[in-house]
């Protein structure tokens, strides 16, 4: 059921019975995940990401305003690149959603809570597509590793680039040296 598309009729259907499923899918099912992931050497093949699965719970309900709405649970952990050391990072996933699914921009007015709504177009509703939207809206923008000694920038020893980076911040210090103790003809 996640890996179809669901039109109007069939969504409309499920939320009035409550259908619900519960599945566990593995990482590698999401391509637009898959490629946020930890890659040991830029190859994906072989690393544990290929046995990674994410636990999926959907419901379909009918919202207050009686529209079709889809309940999203999803539980897991991903192995995300520190943006520090460049090495894997376990990262908990944790997510939790209900959005009322509406079949245009003016049905946005009708409802409690238009941000927590999606548009289901001519196509239908692809559900395993909002699950990754879910999924890759929650990832964080640049994860690290808590400050620890296991951790370090991969651009290697830390005091040299302190040295040149202050070195950097005085773009100007040789020219002060030209010129010197004068002073200015303006006064102030």
């Amino acid at each position: 059921m996640l890996s179809e598309r669901v039109d109007s009729a069939q969504l409309a259907e499920l939320a009035k019975k409550g259908f619900g499923q519960v599945v566990s899918l593995p990482v590698v099912d999401f391509a637009r995940l898959s490629a946020c992931l930890y890659q040991a050497g830029g190859d994906q093949s072989g690393t544990d990401q290929d046995s990674a699965e994410l636990a999926l719970n959907v419901k379909f309900d009918v919202g207050p305003e009686g529209f079709p709405r889809v309940a999203i649970s999803v539980t897991g952990c991903l192995s995300l690149s520190c943006q520090r050391c460049l090495e894997p990072m376990a990262w908990p996933v944790r997510i939790e959603t209900r959005l009322s699914v509406l079949d245009s921009d003016e049905q946005t007015e009708l409802i409690a809570s238009p941000f927590d709504s999606i548009l289901m177009n001519a196509d239908g509703l692809d559900i395993a597509t909002v699950i990754e939207d879910e999924i890759l809206a929650a990832l964080p923008i640049a994860l690290v590793h808590r400050d620890g000694p296991g951790c370090q920038s991969a651009g290697g020893d830390e005091s040299n680039s302190t040295i040149e980076a202050e070195l950097m911040q005085r773009p100007f210090a040789d020219l002060a040296n030209i010129v010197g103790g004068r002073k200015s003809n303006v006064d102030d």
